[in-house]
């Protein structure tokens, strides 16, 4: 199978919304790589809204899925572009049988465990049942047909979670719009991501899934500025 390559963003673009129900589908590979890509934006209420003001940050994430090892990992690049522009590199690793995640902080050479349900930083193997069927629409001449899928969550933040995957099930893209308590500030969260570079394989699978040697004195408390909207 060939690298299938999506734009994260499109401007001029044919789509239409056609009323058909969705097949779930489950992803066609069991180990490969995929990018995406998107904006996260936050209001933070605080004191009538005026004690800390708006954030708004772009993420890119360069994630590998490993199902056959049932391991996952991504690096994350973030810029925050309020109130000041400061740029983040994480990593975030999932091995097998274990009931955290490694989030490493790359920039200050710290790390620390995260539970697997605070960070659901990849995708299910499959579409899961509890995600309702929304639409099917398709891009340009009927050339890719997508369906789209949505979810009312409580945890990790309460709000409505959708994605969108081709019939073929590759993804295309993923939604969250709702609240979050990150920086222990109460806060309406809009987050909205476009996967791209599919391919099947991992190149240099050491890369994503080694833990680092200064990960044995990893940080104990979750620091909030690595992940300012969970």
């Amino acid at each position: 199978m060939s690298a299938c390559h999506y734009l994260a963003a499109i401007v001029c673009v044919s789509v239409l919304v056609i009323g058909v129900s969705a097949q779930k589908c489950c992803l066609p590979d069991d180990v490969f790589s995929v990018r995406k890509g998107g904006v996260t934006a936050t209001t933070r209420t605080g004191f009538l809204g005026l004690l800390f003001g708006q954030t708004s940050l772009t993420e890119e994430h360069d994630s590998v899925y490993d199902f056959t090892n049932n391991r996952f990992a991504t690096f994350i690049t973030r810029m925050i572009l309020a109130p000041t522009f400061v740029e983040q590199h994480v990593q975030v690793i999932e091995q097998p049988g274990k009931d955290y995640v490694w989030v490493l902080d790359l920039d200050k050479q710290k790390c620390f465990k995260g539970a697997k349900e605070v960070y659901l930083f990849h995708l299910e193997r499959c579409v899961s049942d509890y995600l309702i069927y929304s639409n099917t629409y398709y891009w340009g001449n009927k050339e890719i047909f997508v369906d789209g899928y949505y979810y009312g969550m409580q945890d990790p933040a309460p709000g409505v979670y959708s994605i969108s995957v081709t019939q073929q099930c590759l993804p295309i893209s993923e939604t969250f719009i709702g609240k979050t308590n990150s920086w222990d500030v109460s806060q309406n969260v809009a987050s909205s991501m476009g996967f791209y570079n599919y391919t099947v394989g991992i190149e240099n699978p050491d890369k994503y899934f080694t833990v680092p040697d200064y990960c044995q004195t990893e940080v104990e408390q979750k620091d909030n500025s690595i992940f300012s909207w969970w």
